[in-house]
């Protein structure tokens, strides 16, 4: 029997940041856990669920901020 230790993946995994928590998420975002929810609900903002839990990726949420800033004119 071959060990953990042993076994190497067949493709190639980078590292991977831990998922926040909706109360988390939504404090980075400056939102309310209500209205993140509404946005989970509405799919206007992807997630990952893990039997009854919601999380959100962290590059998520700079897709996220990025898609949504608005650049200001220049003048």
């Amino acid at each position: 029997m071959a060990s953990q230790d042993t076994m190497q993946p067949s493709f190639a995994l980078g590292p991977i940041e831990p998922l926040l928590g909706v109360k988390e998420a939504a404090y980075l975002l400056g939102i309310s856990v209500k209205t993140l929810r509404d946005w989970i609900q509405e799919r206007k903002i992807d997630y990952v669920k893990a039997g009854t839990r919601v999380m959100i990726r962290p590059d998520t949420i700079r897709d996220f901020v990025s898609k949504n800033t608005h650049r200001a004119e220049s003048r």
